[in-house]
């Protein structure tokens, strides 16, 4: 049960990190706007929780199972699966779902694959080490 414990303590920050970065951007662009920002915090953190759960509760645990590395392989290759299940996320929803704006959809992709990585490695090195923590208790 500690990969389960692991993933909703990796869903939970990878969440706070993607409003975080959401609130970032939206001071460096319009200023602190206090409607914004509640908005932000009330529509984003529901839905980065949601856009987190697949990769950390589904992907990261498989990934695990499959692979049975300990070590510093374990962190290189849930890095790796974290990558590429971040990056096909984006894609699943702007192509399979269609969900997409009217315009401006090359630049949307690339930054959102762009997101997809860093998040979804960042969420792989996350598990792991919480994992790793849990693992030698």
């Amino acid at each position: 049960m500690g990969w389960l414990k692991a993933g909703v303590i990796t869903t939970v920050i990878s969440a706070i990190l993607m409003v975080g970065a959401m609130l970032l951007l939206s001071v460096l662009q319009k200023g602190i706007e206090p409607m914004s920002l509640l908005s932000i915090l009330v529509v984003g953190l529901p839905l980065g929780l949601l856009v987190a759960a697949p990769v950390c509760l589904i992907v990261l645990p498989a990934a695990d199972a499959i692979l049975l590395r300990q070590g510093a392989k374990l962190f290189r290759d849930m890095m790796i699966v974290g990558a590429v299940a971040g990056a096909f996320l984006p894609i699943i929803i702007l192509f399979v779902l269609r969900i997409r704006p009217a315009s401006g959809l090359g630049t949307i992709t690339a930054l959102s694959l762009l997101a997809g990585l860093v998040g979804g490695a960042a969420s792989g090195l996350f598990y792991a080490e919480i994992l790793a923590r849990l693992e030698k208790r």
